[in-house]
């Protein structure tokens, strides 16, 4: 189970066409003999009892209206003063799903399709008490508004059985009604909590499932086993190629609605008219099939579509192993727990842990009732808990916020804040540059800034807005260095950025993970960061470590760190560390206002702060666009001062673009996408996916002449894990660093050759490749569109970007710099000036990691700004004479101030079962 919460706001008419719109309508056929359109469920909140989960009976359509609207379903009273506009939240929303093998098998057997869905069903009955029981709501007057627990909560179930696409998805919608009882009156609930605890409402809701011993039984005894990640051993092989049929239909339906509305602006396509464009869709797809007319024949047909991809199901039952509970090594999972959670962000909370620990529980083969589930995930939480260190000296936060961390990440902070401090005590001495050769053409703050690198600081920080030339400084400094007989190394948190580098600056550079390994820096998946020992470094020569050749620093030599606030505090204190073994001084460049690290950042922001005040220097002045307004006004952006005034600038100049609908706005960005004359971003990689697919869904279509000089060898194909159909000509982007194949993650590349067994040919910049079908399998991914983080550090001509609710700040202004001559924004809202306000929402969202210290002081923020959850009675801070009951939600997890148990086994052992 995977995804984050939903928030339904607007019409309660409207939600059961917005349920509707997320599967197939080939799910009428499974549903015609249903008596509702969901299950509604009541669960009551007791201090000294376990809460009960009620189920409510079925809702039809009507029923269901009401709910929504924030009506009791019985009486048909309000529950309290409910809002009556579009902007006021009906629902927050979560999906119960599964690895897409647990369908296909559900598809294949109908008695694990019975099994499934029981499963199912307990697993939402245990998320929803776990929500019950940490969900809060906020009480007291404006600005001393404190959480308390909430006494009853209602939420609502719908099963879907397919996709949109109609190919088997087996899932639950889970909808927790945004009123709540508590204190003897309706409330609004806290959905910000919600959306803090989904990693706990995840995990809960996939362990649920993968450990349910009737299901793990009965999987076995159609001899299926599941891989750590939960996936049927023996479907996965087939399920990108099966997802890419199912997808063609998803895009078929897209581009029908996307035609419809563009020949009836304003207008909503009805069910009938949907009904026909899902029966269009599945022939358009497979015109030499019959359509599904009912939920037996559409069964036969995934059956019948997964044996034509050369499916045999397994003929003998396996037997079911399982790790026993006593076997677990407890502490190991705590440090494992720790260094995962550390090994991704600075701070954490109850319900981060909790998540975590059940996808270790798992994924280690678990298998047991869900009441001994539950109370091994709780203990296990509990003393990860008790492992952490709190951020904050106060017994009043509530669980939903981040105030946890770990000692190794304060550690590891307060290392590189003391290095970086040790590094600023010297007085800098800049050299004079040969104007004649070294500094031409560069303006004044270019100049200062390539002196500043070629002088005698230990420690330089130099920030430049997007487009303010900061590779030409950094040639001009080389050359400098060069001349006094130093070495520039750079080092970039990328190969394809490293590569850039190299070219441009004319010198060697690497990513700043292969300078930290050939120092004996050494890290795992999950977050473990090491060095070994110096004996194994120097002493070995067969581990071929030790600095060497490009790795080798001189003192006096420059270790320069491109695109510096994207690197992670782990890499940043193996680079600092190394610099000062050899006594070469350190230059970080980068742009605090662009994309930050993915994890533990910072690093720039502490540079700066810690460095001599002369030697912070800033390149202002914007080289990069053709319109030099335009440069003025993305200097505007990144600040992210007056946005509205910026927006209504933007408007002005026609790089504003507002769709009716986010369906209409991809087939316009495809359309764009497809002719490969403009680069084309999104947020997320979900978007990515849809983009890409469907931008190759319009090159693909050729005229008749074009067919003509088409060869076998041209119309050849491969189907890649994800799903994605690639033939030849198409634009692709390789996602794994892999040196012997010549290849970087996020390198573009053209499809020149397709062969038999599935490798393929690639032309780029790098030159030719030819790259084996394991690696296209797991590793190559359509390129027309890319995201924002994949565009960073790319200039063209023109740019065009997906503004949504999930953009922050420093994706819009990166996305909005890219094109020297175009850069357009698209969003989907009613209006311009419902655009408007979500230009200004944009750029009020940074949420970039910048460490504990940061962290901590987040934590606090978010208290004041949505109240503490005090643990005694404060009926001062109450309105209206209320006297709230308190008591403590259950299954909280109590600080205390010791550290996590020692480690008995290593995590190779049995006794965690990795």
């Amino acid at each position: 189970m995977h995804g984050g919460v939903k928030f339904y706001r607007g019409a309660a008419a409207a939600a059961r066409a917005y349920v509707e719109a997320d599967h197939s309508r080939a799910d009428d056929y499974y549903l015609a003999e249903g008596s509702g359109v969901a299950a509604r469920y009541v669960v009551n909140v007791d201090e000294h009892d376990e809460p009960a989960v009620i189920a409510a009976g079925n809702m039809d359509g009507e029923t269901y209206k009401r709910w929504v609207a924030g009506y009791d379903v019985d009486t048909g009273v309000a529950k309290g003063r409910l809002r009556k506009d579009e902007k006021g939240l009906r629902f927050v929303e979560v999906v119960v799903n599964g690895p897409k093998s647990w369908s296909l098998a559900a598809a294949e057997h109908p008695q694990i399709a019975q099994v499934y869905e029981a499963a199912q069903d307990r697993a939402v009955r245990e998320v929803i008490n776990w929500v019950a029981q940490h969900s809060t709501t906020r009480v007291g007057p404006r600005g001393r508004q404190v959480q308390v627990p909430v006494d009853q909560i209602e939420a609502a179930v719908i099963r879907h059985y397919t996709s949109r696409a109609g190919d088997p998805h087996r899932h639950l919608h889970l909808q927790i009604n945004a009123r709540v009882f508590t204190n003897g009156r309706w409330r609004g609930l806290h959905s910000v909590g919600t959306v803090d605890s989904i990693e706990a409402i995840n995990g809960i809701g996939h362990a649920a499932v993968a450990c349910d011993p009737e299901l793990r039984r009965t999987l076995a005894a159609y001899g299926y086993t599941l891989q750590a990640d939960g996936e049927i051993r023996e479907i996965k092989p087939y399920i990108g190629r099966f997802s890419q049929r199912s997808a063609q239909v998803t895009r078929n339906l897209d581009r029908y609605e996307a035609e419809w509305r563009r020949q009836h602006p304003g207008q909503t396509p009805g069910p009938a008219l949907r009904r026909g464009w899902d029966r269009r869709a599945w022939a358009d797809n497979r015109p030499d099939k019959d359509i599904p007319v009912d939920g037996v024949a559409l069964v036969e047909r995934w059956r019948a579509e997964l044996h034509e991809l050369g499916y045999d199901p397994p003929d003998h039952p396996v037997s079911l192993k399982a790790l026993p509970i006593a076997r677990l090594d407890r502490a190991a999972v705590v440090d494992l727990v720790l260094s995962r959670l550390g090994g991704r962000r600075s701070a954490w909370n109850a319900a981060d842990i909790r998540g975590e620990v059940e996808k270790i529980i798992a994924a280690v083969g678990i298998i047991a009732e869900g009441t001994v589930r539950r109370e091994l995930a709780e203990d296990l939480t509990s003393r990860t808990v008790a492992a952490c260190t709190p951020l904050l000296d106060r017994g009043d936060v509530p669980e939903h916020v981040r105030a946890l961390t770990s000692q190794r990440v304060v550690h590891v902070e307060e290392a590189l804040v003391s290095r970086l401090a040790n590094r600023a005590r010297s007085q800098p001495r800049p050299v004079r540059l040969d104007a004649p050769r070294h500094a031409r053409g560069l303006d004044a703050a270019q100049r200062r800034a390539a002196a500043a690198i070629a002088g005698t600081a230990p420690l330089v920080v130099i920030e430049g807005a997007a487009g303010a030339g900061k590779t030409t400084t950094l040639a001009a400094a080389e050359a400098a260095l060069r001349r006094i007989g130093h070495r520039l190394l750079v080092v970039t948190p990328t190969l394809k950025a490293a590569r850039v580098a190299s070219r441009e600056i004319k010198t060697q550079a690497s990513t700043a993970h292969w300078l930290a390994i050939q120092h004996g820096f050494r890290w795992d998946e999950d977050g473990r960061f090491g060095r070994v020992p110096n004996t194994e470094r120097f002493n070995d020569p067969g581990r071929k470590l030790g600095p060497r050749g490009a790795a080798r620093l001189e003192p006096g030599d420059v270790l320069l760190v491109d695109e510096a606030g994207m690197l992670d505090q782990d890499l940043a204190l193996a680079l600092i560390t190394i610099a000062d073994e050899h006594h070469a001084r350190v230059v970080l460049v980068g742009d605090r206002h662009q994309l930050p690290a993915v994890g533990r950042g910072g690093v720039l922001d502490h540079a700066a702060r810690r460095a001599h005040p002369t030697n912070v220097l800033e390149l202002s002045a914007v080289h990069r666009f053709t319109d030099k307004t335009y440069g003025a006004l993305s200097l505007r952006m990144r600040t992210g001062q007056r946005p509205g005034e910026v927006f209504d600038d933007l408007v002005a100049r026609g790089a504003i673009v507002v769709h009716p609908t986010a369906i209409e706005r991809t087939a316009a960005l495809a359309e764009l996408a497809a002719t490969k004359t403009a680069l084309v971003m999104a947020d997320t990689r979900e978007q990515v996916s849809l983009l890409n697919a469907a931008a190759r869904e319009q090159r693909s279509t050729t005229t008749p002449k074009q067919r003509l000089g088409r060869t076998a060898s041209k119309d050849a194909s491969v189907v890649t894990g994800r799903g994605e159909l690639i033939t030849y000509g198409d634009r692709v982007t390789t996602r794994l660093n892999r040196r012997d194949l010549g290849v970087a993650n996020r390198d573009t590349w053209t499809v020149s050759r397709v062969t038999a067994d599935g490798s393929l040919q690639l032309n780029g910049r790098a030159g030719t490749v030819r790259i084996p079908a394991e690696y296209v399998r797991d590793h190559v991914e359509l390129a027309y569109a890319t995201t924002v983080y994949g565009a960073q550090g790319e200039t063209v001509d023109s740019g065009h970007v997906a503004i949504d609710h999930t953009t922050g700040a420093a994706a819009a202004y990166v996305a909005m710099t890219r094109g020297r001559d175009r850069n357009i924004a698209h969003l989907v809202a009613d209006d311009l000036a419902d655009a408007r306000q979500q230009w200004i929402d944009v750029f009020s969202r940074d949420r970039a990691d910048l460490g504990p210290a940061h962290a901590a002081e987040r934590a606090a923020t978010d208290i004041n700004t949505h109240g503490p959850q005090p643990r005694r009675p404060l009926a001062r801070l109450l309105s209206q004479g209320e006297q709230p009951q308190w008591r403590h939600p259950q299954q909280t997890y109590p600080l205390r101030t010791n550290t996590a148990p020692s480690r008995t086994e290593s995590l190779s052992s049995p006794g965690i079962g990795l």
